[in-house]
């Protein structure tokens, strides 16, 4: 029987922390991708059932906010609800707890349908016929809208999409843009600080073989402040994605 929450529980290894102790942020990003997939395995509408019919479920939009990053050898707790469907976007949320069920983290997102041979999203509202919903139960209180364009930015690195950032749709998974981003600040600012909060829009997949500039901008003069993130293809005119964020004085897991 259809399950409208689900929760999965992990526990965090060595290789998943950084030098402070702190889950690294993309593999927190693979947690939340893991859960949600084992929802809607359950559910019968999983990988290979939308496989069998060309599709696949892929993340377009998503906001995170954590108030604590585990450490190595915490057990975290990651529950997952649909929240509905508004035009092509299906919304999804999450909580992120420790063991005691203190909450660490809330995120939402919106995901699109994709056709696999024609990489055009479609509506998704057979899919959901067999999803029950919540849709009064918000993680956060604001949605992942729109990104306005950088004014000022500079470029930090490109990136090349080699195999091992290739997922099951044959494009870069999500949590490696969240790796790259992180690897777009020098590593002083990881030593001082951590993202307190982090929205990332999808604007066009990612391809093997295929480079990204990554473009930074800060946003607030303060040492904690917030910032931006563009990564460009290398024709220079196709925007792969956009991100924004705020950083806060460091904080032991």
């Amino acid at each position: 029987m259809p399950v409208t929450h689900w929760e999965e529980t992990y526990r965090i290894r060595s290789f998943e922390v950084d030098f402070r102790n702190r889950l690294h942020l993309n593999v927190l990003f693979h947690l939340l991708q893991e859960t949600a997939t084992n929802q809607i395995e359950r559910q019968g509408v999983g990988v290979e059932v939308l496989r069998s019919r060309n599709e696949a479920w892929v993340l377009s939009r998503l906001v995170l906010e954590m108030d604590r990053y585990p450490g190595w050898g915490e057990e975290v707790r990651v529950r997952t609800w649909p929240r509905g469907i508004e035009r092509l976007f299906a919304h999804r949320d999450f909580l992120v707890a420790a063991a005691d069920g203190a909450i660490l983290g809330r995120a939402t997102s919106y995901w699109l349908l994709v056709d696999l041979k024609t990489r055009r999203p479609k509506r998704p509202g057979e899919v959901f016929e067999h999803m029950p919903t919540a849709p009064d139960h918000k993680a956060l209180p604001d949605h992942p809208d729109k990104i306005l364009p950088l004014k000022n930015p500079e470029p930090v690195r490109t990136v090349r999409a080699g195999y091992s950032r290739l997922d099951l749709n044959n494009h870069v998974n999500n949590a490696h843009y969240i790796e790259w981003i992180m690897d777009a600040f020098p590593i002083a600012r990881h030593e001082a600080c951590e993202a307190a909060r982090l929205q990332i829009n999808f604007q066009a997949e990612t391809k093997g073989g295929e480079s990204i500039t990554l473009y930074r901008e800060a946003l607030a003069e303060s040492r904690t402040g917030t910032f931006g993130l563009e990564g460009w293809k290398e024709d220079g005119k196709t925007l792969a994605f956009q991100a924004r964020g705020a950083w806060r004085q460091s904080v032991p897991a």
